[in-house]
């Protein structure tokens, strides 16, 4: 089990802000939040390659721009793969260990449920083959809040659907918290598939990406279930822009994760 820091909470230009993490944290890797939809973005990257080739590395998906529910040979399939593919280069030259997918991003229409399930999941399987060459996962992770009417799939739905495509799955606390979903009940019903949680909190309705304790979720509860349920599953700390700058904060929880790893 390892611990990593997602750089979702950094804007174009930002991205140097997480040597201070770096330098700091010998242990803690990184799950990166590619940008490629800012033609700056690859020339930041860059910068710091060498010092992520020395740190466990995992990608999220493309976000920005991008669609997985898009049909095959559309506008937004085609964007979408061509910053997947981009994102698939770095995923070698780093040796990530997994690519974060996303069934939807966008806003779910009545009456267009069952088709964009039905893309999404052809959409996953393409790009389950381009990654797996390389050893390199495709998870799956509980996208949407009802907030922003994008929620694809509820509770029941997700776990049904992870189940019978037999998806290895990311399960993100802060989506589960938004949605009104039952954590420990997920987890328990996934537990041999999670192979990484996304760490942050909210008030149970807003998407707000706050700090680990900052919300509604009992979090040493929850990390108590994780830890005994899914004892090799990966921490990450995906933390909003707006969270960025409490440097002495996130620092905090990062060594209060730490420390509960190690206890046995």
């Amino acid at each position: 089990m390892e611990i990593r820091i997602s750089t979702n909470m950094y804007d174009i230009g930002e991205l140097y802000k997480l040597n201070s993490y770096l330098d700091a944290y010998a242990q803690v890797g990184v799950e990166v939040f590619p940008l490629f939809h800012s033609e700056k973005y690859e020339e930041e990257l860059k910068n710091i390659l060498p010092r992520l080739k020395s740190r466990p590395i995992a990608f999220h998906g493309p976000y920005y721009g991008a669609e997985h529910s898009a049909e095959k040979g559309s506008i937004e399939y085609k964007r979408t793969m061509k910053m997947a593919e981009k994102t698939l280069e770095y995923c070698k030259l780093l040796k990530a260990g997994h690519f974060v997918f996303h069934h939807n991003n966008c806003v779910v229409l009545k009456g267009k449920k069952e088709k964009m399930i039905e893309t999404s999941c052809k959409n996953f399987r393409e790009l389950e083959e381009m990654f797996h060459p390389f050893n390199i996962t495709v998870v799956v992770e509980n996208a949407g809040v009802m907030d922003r009417g994008n929620m694809l799939l509820d509770m029941e739905e997700f776990i049904e659907l992870c189940k019978k495509e037999k998806y290895k799955v990311l399960i993100d606390i802060g989506h589960a918290n938004a949605n009104g979903w039952d954590l420990n009940y997920v987890i328990n019903e996934l537990k041999d598939s999670i192979v990484a949680y996304h760490l942050h909190n909210n008030d149970g309705v807003h998407d707000s990406h706050c700090r680990i304790h900052d919300g509604t979720i009992d979090f040493s509860s929850f990390i108590r279930e994780a830890k005994k349920l899914t004892p090799n599953a990966n921490w990450i700390i995906e933390y909003s822009r707006e969270i960025s700058d409490d440097e002495e904060g996130i620092k905090k929880d990062i060594e209060e994760l730490i420390e509960i790893r190690e206890k046995n």
